[in-house]
């Protein structure tokens, strides 16, 4: 199978199990356990999960990515650099548990149990990507698209016979609900370990010593990257929980929200872990990355606009069917928080074409003082604004990198930013947006006007050529 088929394939099957999955698990088991619990409860283990992910650098300190960088530029039979790593990671899971724990002694957090738990996710979490990390190294793309739902898919058969079946094993609490999450994971890398096995790629994960300080520098700056993202996406929830005079329900307003961003941004995250070997790949045999950027950027910023005028026009509607209730002020979060994700999408294609080409200390700094803005905002905002501050702030924040990573990127690489396509985006924005203003008062469903929406985005992808499944499946030359 050619290169390029081989990765649409494996992109497209991705997307395609986690799109039935994910939302499976978003929406029918972590929504009905706030729900079940109330957002106070889940407001806390939510922050403190927050808080877990801030320092989540601290379990790799850039490793994963290198080790996938870099397997992916080498021979499937050069295997003497990446041996050690897995060895530094369970070393690297003590530091980061003493860091927490001392984080939230600090911060004077009481729930431990919450806090061990969300450990355990974290550390089975980073061991899962390392593993997964190097099947797309070696291309194994279709396998690592049916392990991107293990775990979910062991939450939804647990999960749901402890929230819709009680006299299973007892109702759901949060604690339950945190330490299968860490069980599932765990299992989920089991999973992952003997797929290694299979395809005989154990050898990267002997034990062989420490790498010297050489690898050391030239994986900080990966580090640095993750740490930079995991502040500028995560510590707001922290931020509100502590700074707020209503902290835990406005930080369950906010998650309820958040939900939602992270259900959607997973469609980005799930491509940009295919996009990175792929382009590493392509990029050391000289070869043109244009036409796969830019796929990935229409495709990801189609959804992203589509997704955001739906949450403004039909927020009321979402609010009602996904919480049964339509609290202003958790419409309000919801319509401020889903357009961030424009600023994700562009960050993350031409994030990882920074990262693949070897730009990652002009990401750093682009990241950084974008983390640096969002941290000002939220400081400014959350005591008056509380969650919908913490919106505002993400709103601007993630917008600025987004649109400034595009734009060094296309000056950097010299990837052309095809303004047509910009133009097709604003285009699209309007469409929708007048689409779905007059279609509140037309006498049919919700559902059937959000279908109409959903098809209406498709066509004019077609129109405009940003759609062409023909060329996913057409042979490569020159592979």
């Amino acid at each position: 199978m050619k290169s390029s088929t081989r990765f649409y394939t494996g992109l497209l099957l991705m997307i395609m199990l986690n799109v039935v999955i994910k939302p499976a698990w978003v929406f029918g088991i972590d929504r009905q356990v706030q729900n079940q619990v109330g957002p106070a409860d889940y407001g806390t283990y939510f922050s403190l999960f927050n808080l877990s992910v801030v320092f989540i650098f601290l379990l790799d300190w850039g490793l994963t990515t290198f080790f996938n960088r870099q397997l992916a530029m080498t021979d499937p039979s050069d295997v003497a650099q990446p041996r050690s790593f897995l060895q530094l990671k369970l070393l690297f899971s003590l530091l980061y548990a003493v860091v927490v724990c001392s984080a939230a002694w600090i911060t004077g957090v009481h729930r431990w149990d919450i806090v061990v738990y969300v450990i355990l996710i974290q550390v089975f979490y980073s061991l899962f990507m390392f593993f997964r990390a190097t099947l797309t190294a070696r291309q194994f793309f279709l396998t690592d698209a049916w392990l991107s739902i293990i775990d979910k898919s062991l939450m939804l058969l647990i999960g749901g016979a402890l929230l819709y079946y009680p006299a299973f094993h007892g109702s759901m609490t949060i604690e339950r609900f945190a330490w299968l999450q860490a069980a599932c994971l765990c299992a989920a890398m089991l999973v992952a370990l003997i797929c290694l096995w299979k395809k005989g790629l154990l050898h990267y994960l002997r034990f062989s010593g420490f790498p010297g300080k050489k690898i050391f520098k030239q994986a900080l700056p990966f580090a640095l990257i993750v740490l930079l993202m995991s502040v500028h996406a995560r510590l707001d929830a922290f931020l509100l929980e502590r700074m707020n005079a209503a902290g835990a329900y406005e930080s369950g307003i906010y998650a309820a929200a958040y939900r939602l961003l992270d259900a959607t941004n997973m469609v980005g995250t799930l491509t940009v872990s295919f996009l990175l070997p792929y382009i590493v790949r392509r990029w050391s045999g000289n070869k043109d990355i244009n036409e796969v950027v830019l796929t990935g950027r229409n495709f990801l910023l189609m959804l992203s606009v589509g997704i955001s005028c739906v949450m403004i026009f039909m927020g009321n509607w979402v609010q009602q069917v996904l919480y049964h209730h339509t609290d202003v002020k958790a419409v309000t979060v919801l319509q401020w928080c889903l357009p961030a994700l424009i600023g994700y999408s562009l960050t993350q294609i031409y994030g990882t074409v920074l990262t693949a080409t070897g730009h990652i200390r002009s990401f750093c700094v682009i990241i950084g003082l974008a983390a640096l803005m969002n941290i000002v905002l939220n400081l400014l905002l959350i005591p008056s604004l509380g969650a919908k501050g913490c919106c505002i702030a993400a709103l601007f924040s993630q917008l600025g990198a987004g649109i400034t990573v595009m734009l060094y990127a296309s000056q950097k690489i010299g990837l052309y930013l095809h303004p047509r396509s910009l133009l097709v985006y604003i285009f699209t924005a309007i469409l929708l947006s007048v689409f779905l203003y007059a279609g509140g008062n037309w006498p049919i469903s919700k559902e059937i006007l959000l279908t109409m929406a959903a098809i209406l985005t498709i066509l004019v992808m077609l129109l405009t050529g940003m759609l062409k499944p023909g060329v996913w499946l057409k042979p490569e030359k020159n592979l």
